[in-house]
């Protein structure tokens, strides 16, 4: 994993900030049919960015009330802590594959919103604290943060970054 370039409030809300922008820019960009379409393992841009909010929502669920499950729509919390990566993802592509663009361009930016506020609320000395208390890797809350965030950003702005790339081959008209 890319190590967090912040450990303060502000320098990771200016991280978050910085890499939002961007992505914001690459979405901003897109007419509402590249958002939509699908690459061929069924994701589209809209996928990506139902993916990135329910993330940052599951980290405020998590670290308000240890509710991530909620988000994630799993009965409880022993269920959330036991799905692998891979499992918890495809759920949650299941989950809001199926939610209109003008609903996932709406949850998107207010799950931002709700990070950021949260992050600002949050004293500092909780992001060196252990995201989960069981992480024999010592994952803190800024770590977590971080990846589910900014780091998170990059990821997906790339793969979306694909999908229109792939998108735009299969429109050109071919020359001989």
């Amino acid at each position: 994993m890319v190590q967090p370039n912040s450990s303060t409030n502000v320098e990771l809300l200016d991280a978050i900030s910085v890499d939002r922008a961007a992505l914001d820019s690459i979405v901003g960009a897109l007419s509402e049919s590249q958002l939509v379409a699908r690459d061929a393992g069924g994701w589209s841009a809209s996928d990506h960015l139902s993916h990135i909010a329910a993330w940052e929502r599951m980290i405020v669920a998590h670290l308000r009330d240890r509710s991530a499950h909620v988000v994630a729509g799993m009965d409880d919390e022993a269920s959330y802590a036991a799905a692998t990566l891979v499992h918890l993802n495809e759920r949650l592509h299941q989950r809001f594959r199926d939610r209109g663009l003008a609903e996932t361009l709406r949850e998107f930016a207010d799950a931002h919103r709700a990070i950021v506020m949260f992050i600002a609320e949050t004293p500092e000395q909780r992001l060196s604290e252990c995201y989960w208390d069981d992480d024999p890797g010592g994952r803190t809350v800024l770590d977590k943060i971080a990846g589910d965030t900014y780091l998170h950003y990059r990821e997906h702005g790339a793969w979306i970054g694909e999908i229109i790339e792939r998108s735009a081959a299969t429109q050109r008209p071919k020359t001989n």
